[in-house]
């Protein structure tokens, strides 16, 4: 193990829906970046399917998935959504602006994206909190370690 898996994130869904395609890849790596306004970053790897499908819209949604959802992490985390739908037996809904919602998370997110940044193999979007919900009191699933916790 290096120093890096030392360092402890959330464990989020990052949702997308891109002229009706819906897609959702979890990230460990997101952070608040701004109070004022309130924005978050998230970082995609550009060799990612949902990194295509980012580059096309202004708005995305993170849900914050509690200790008891491993099984989503796995799901939107191990397979592609260039092939399969991650969300077809998942119980979500969309916003208003269309963007899939996660039900029975801990909170949601649902950002506009107002930048972005080239990191190495990744990309670094930052996004403005435009909606915000703490949807249960449990404890967010944690990554740390290379392992789920």
């Amino acid at each position: 193990m290096d120093a890096l898996g030392k360092i402890y994130n959330v464990v989020s869904i990052v949702t997308i829906n891109s002229n009706g395609t819906l897609n959702g890849i979890t990230v460990a790596w997101i952070t608040r970046v701004s109070i004022k306004p309130p924005m978050i970053a998230i970082s995609i790897g550009k060799q990612r399917y949902s990194y295509e499908l980012l580059e096309n819209i202004d708005k995305f949604g993170v849900c914050i998935l509690s200790k008891e959802q491993k099984d989503l992490a796995k799901l939107f985390g191990s397979k592609s959504g260039r092939n399969v739908n991650k969300f077809e037996n998942v119980d979500f809904e969309l916003t208003k602006n269309g963007i899939p919602k996660i039900k029975n998370i801990v909170a949601f997110f649902e950002c506009k994206i107002v930048n972005k940044a080239d990191a190495g193999d990744h990309v670094i979007y930052i996004g403005e909190v435009i909606n915000q919900e703490i949807l249960k009191t449990d404890t967010p699933l944690l990554y740390g370690e290379h392992k789920l916790m």
